[in-house]
This record gives C-alpha cells, sequence and structure tokens, in this order.
C-alpha cells in the first residue's frame, strides 16, 4: 500500500479551510473541522486508503455546504436536492451521502415540503388541486403525500378570488366568449370544472345581458 508524507501544510484565505501537501506537492484541501477531527501534521505518513477518505470528506464538505445554501433560499425536495448536486458533476456514492445526512438534520422533508408548497401557492398563486398536483409531481412528491398536502384546498374561494381579477379584462366581453375564456383561464391554474363551472357561472349571471 502506497504511503505518503505530509510535508506542509497551509491555510487557505479564508481561514476555513487547508492545503495538504504530500511529498512536497499540493495533494488536496480540507475543511477546518475534517482537518482538526484527522489531527493531521507536518511528518505524518498517511496510506492511499487515509488520503481518499479524507478527499472523500473534503468532497462531501463542500457540496454540503452548496446544498444548504440551495435550501436556505426555500425549501427543496429531494428530487430538487438530488437534480442540483448531480448536475454539479459529483459522485453518485456522495449524492447519496450529502441527501443522507440532510435528511437526517431534517433539511429534506418532502412531506413539509408538500405542505409548504401548498401553502406558499394558496397565499400567493393560488392553484387548484389538479394543479398543485402536477407541480408537486414535478417535484418528485410521492402520491401519497401530494393527496394528503392537497386534500385541505378549498378551490371555491380560490377560484372566486382569480376570477375576480381577471374581470377587468375580460368584463366588457360577450356572454359566451367571457364565459369561455374564464373557464380556460381556471383551467390553466389547475382548478376542477365543477369548480370552474360554479364560480364562471355566478360572474356570468351578473353580467348584464
Amino acid at each position: 500500500m502506497a504511503v505518503a508524507k505530509i510535508t506542509r501544510i497551509k491555510a487557505q484565505k479564508n481561514k476555513k479551510r487547508v492545503n495538504i501537501y504530500l511529498d512536497g506537492k499540493f495533494a488536496f484541501g480540507l475543511d477546518a473541522d475534517n482537518f482538526l477531527k484527522a489531527s493531521l501534521k507536518v511528518g505524518q505518513k498517511l496510506t492511499e486508503k487515509q488520503v481518499d477518505d479524507l478527499v472523500f470528506k473534503n468532497e462531501f464538505q463542500k457540496l454540503f455546504n452548496k446544498a444548504l445554501r440551495l435550501i436556505s433560499r426555500r425549501p427543496r425536495s429531494e428530487k430538487e436536492i438530488r437534480g442540483y448536486l448531480k448536475r454539479k458533476k459529483s459522485l453518485p456514492k456522495l449524492v447519496d451521502e450529502v441527501v443522507k445526512k440532510l435528511k437526517q438534520l431534517k433539511q429534506i422533508d418532502d412531506s413539509a415540503f408538500a405542505s409548504w408548497w401548498v401553502d406558499q401557492r394558496t397565499t400567493f398563486r393560488p392553484r387548484g388541486k389538479f394543479g398543485l398536483l402536477m407541480e408537486l409531481r414535478q417535484k418528485g412528491i410521492d402520491k401519497i403525500i401530494i393527496e394528503k398536502a392537497i386534500n385541505k384546498v378549498d378551490e371555491l374561494p380560490l377560484a372566486t378570488k382569480l376570477a375576480q381579477k381577471k374581470l377587468k379584462v375580460y368584463k366588457n366581453l360577450p356572454r359566451a366568449e367571457f364565459y369561455q375564456k374564464m373557464s380556460a383561464y381556471l383551467a390553466r391554474r389547475g382548478f376542477s370544472w365543477e369548480t370552474i363551472r360554479k364560480v364562471v357561472a355566478a360572474l356570468s349571471a351578473a353580467k348584464p345581458r
């Protein structure tokens, strides 16, 4: 088994990482926590396996930090996180380990994510149940989790609110055209035809003939 000697340890500019030199040549970087845990020092000899383990820990920490920065912007589903990490051209084993760690820390929770997504949509960009279902499917959420998350959604007030905002655009249209355009508008936002029929019928009835 090949053995190399640590000949230099140099702090990086941000002071949170160090560069490790083996046999006079730069070998790898390492975050401060893993450096301290490994108790590395100049003159220490490392086997090839020890070097590989340290490099893996270094890559894991960099990838883990990137994932945390992504999550800090808004919650993410597991599929989103995996897609992001794969785009970083990371090894599958690294991706699995990062996802496992994030789950342990409750930073990835598809059930919580689905509830958050539905709440956000309901508050800021209303969608019907079908629209929410399709969006959450794209996020990789399990069917059972989706059903539980969207079950609490009351479509009628949401569709009514959206339709009332759209009235200023469609209010002067002939009744038949008004019915067609408003129905299509609500359908694009994933509302059921039963909900659409009730909302558009009520608004259409209020229009002057």
